[in-house]
């Protein structure tokens, strides 16, 4: 007997990598974006590497998830002008 895969299983199937991505995540993003609103001399690179590594983070796959997801907190950061 064949099996059928409904249509949300095959997204499931033929999704990105992005879609697995850690849960981590967004919460690193708003404690990044928390320590650039209070920081005056630090770069935004600095901070990402302070948060990432108090989390326990790696920095190339949360670099690599902002980049599949449009890079979200480096526009913030350029708006911003850090």
């Amino acid at each position: 007997m064949r099996r059928v895969r409904s249509p949300a299983r095959q997204l499931e199937v033929d999704a990105e990598p992005e879609l697995q991505r850690n849960p981590l995540y967004g919460v690193a993003m708003l404690k990044i974006a928390m320590e650039l609103k209070k920081a005056k001399e630090s770069t935004l690179d600095e901070i990402v590497r302070g948060v990432l590594a108090k989390m326990g983070l790696s920095e190339g796959e949360l670099r690599a998830f902002l980049e599949q997801n449009g890079g979200l907190l480096e526009a913030i950061a350029a708006r911003r002008r850090y």
